[in-house]
């Protein structure tokens, strides 16, 4: 006889030595098992030397089975009850084939020979079609009895109607505001002042128009009355040349009329004369030309300025150009001082058209913040009657401000407690992937 071969793991052979036996040793167990089998049936029963000891339930054969062993209890006793109900249901229905065979022969042996006569198979078929149906809906009727009983036991909670669950959580939406019988009135009022503001702008564009075109002719005849500007200034530069040739000619023939052209010489008299000289004369002298001169420079000055009036106006007359030159001084030199303001009248309507530009831009500013500020006391009021969170009366900002906080403090509230428990969480985990990493050092060192 071989030997026995023994596992190349120790550890494996040493938990599996108690349930590994010789080969002697299990024949003799199953030879045990077979003949306290055949203890637990009845005496009598053909093939009963037949059981080896790999079956594992009675022959088909034997029906009578030993209930007063002491060994068969609960479990087992019902198997064995239930085997011999099958049996029994067995024999039955072998019974009732061997019946209706037997039924269906007679009937074809006793019915007469009709070649015509067809039995309707349809109706056959549509009985046992109803049959099978009333056995299924017999099956279902167990099964929705047996649903309900479980129902009720374990009653499953039923999911809310959302329109309930957001009637219970925030209450009744809140109605409406009922119209208003001034309504129509109100709409006739809007609609006449929205037509007076129509109008108004429309006005108000022509009289733009009117002004900007105004402006571009004043520009263009501006632009002609420089170009007579400079003619004047060649004019006035060529009489002052002439002016100071004159002068020049009357100093040189108070020269040649004097006897003595070397003695004429104001230098050489104040030297050599020994006659006095009247200062006052010669101051006289002096101041007369002067005089004369400041007279024609003004006389020149009123003329430009009459003609510079002219850009806008008609000519004036020879009459009027007449009554200049007897125009006083002081009133000349008044006017000389409005005369040095012509250099800055460009800048002055450049800096009104720069002032007209930003009224404007005021002007439509303030509109548009107008504007926006109703549609946003609009859309508050809207709000205030559409939402939940605040009661309709509140239109102002500070409740929504302080709603808006309020909301904002209760989401950071709960994105905190989600970010603590997955905190606490993550740390949960680190620790068992440390705990396990030192098990599983520990088992390596073993």
């Amino acid at each position: 006889m071989p030997s026995q071969i023994s596992c190349p793991v120790p550890e494996v052979d040493t938990a599996l030595s108690p349930y590994i036996n010789s080969r002697q040793e299990t024949l003799r167990i199953r030879g045990l098992l077979a003949r306290h089998l055949a203890t637990h049936l009845e005496s009598g029963q053909p093939n009963v030397h037949e059981i080896q000891h790999l079956n594992s339930q009675c022959p088909q054969n034997i029906a009578a089975v030993k209930s007063s062993a002491p060994e068969i209890k609960k479990n087992r006793l019902g198997y064995l009850r239930a085997a011999q109900a099958k049996l029994a249901a067995q024999e039955r229905h072998a019974q009732l084939q061997s019946s209706l065979s037997d039924l269906r022969t007679r009937h074809y042996a006793e019915a007469p020979a009709q070649p015509e006569a067809v039995y309707d198979d349809e109706v056959t078929r549509g009985y046992m079609s109803l049959l099978r149906q009333r056995s299924r809906f017999a099956e279902l009727q167990v099964i929705q009895t047996s649903l309900d009983k479980l129902l009720e036991s374990h009653p499953v909670p039923i999911p809310k109607d959302p329109k309930i669950m957001v009637k219970d959580g925030i209450g009744e939406q809140p109605d409406l505001p009922a119209e208003r019988l001034e309504l129509p009135s109100q709409d006739r009022e809007v609609e006449d002042w929205v037509f007076g503001l129509k109008k108004e702008v429309l006005e108000t564009r022509a009289s733009m128009d009117r002004a900007n075109s105004a402006r571009e002719g004043a520009q263009d005849e501006n632009r002609g009355g420089e170009f007579e500007l400079r003619q004047q200034v060649y004019a006035l530069n060529s009489a002052r040349e002439e002016l100071v040739g004159w002068v020049e000619g009357e100093l040189a023939k108070m020269n040649e009329e004097s006897e003595f052209l070397e003695d004429a010489s104001p230098v050489k008299k104040w030297v050599t004369a020994d006659t006095p000289v009247d200062a006052s004369l010669v101051d006289t002298k002096i101041r007369d030309s002067y005089c004369q001169y400041t007279t024609s420079r003004a006389a020149l000055i009123e003329v430009f300025d009459a003609t510079d009036r002219s850009i806008n106006t008609t000519q004036p007359s020879d009459v009027q150009r007449e009554g200049l030159s007897k125009v006083p001084q002081e009133t000349i030199v008044s006017k000389v001082t409005i005369a040095s303001i012509l250099p800055h009248i460009p800048h002055l309507m450049r800096t009104s058209d720069n002032e007209r530009s930003l009224l404007q831009q005021t002007v439509y500013l303030q509109v548009q913040l107008s504007s926006a500020s109703e549609e946003t006391k609009d859309s508050l009021s809207r709000l205030s009657k559409e939402s939940h969170l605040l009661p309709s009366s509140d239109k102002g900002l500070t409740a929504w401000g302080k709603t808006a906080r309020q909301a904002e403090a209760a989401t950071e509230e709960f994105v905190t407690e989600i970010l603590q428990e997955s905190q606490n969480e993550v740390k949960t985990l680190d620790t068992i992937v440390n705990l396990s990493s030192l098990q599983s050092k520990v088992l390596a060192f073993r």
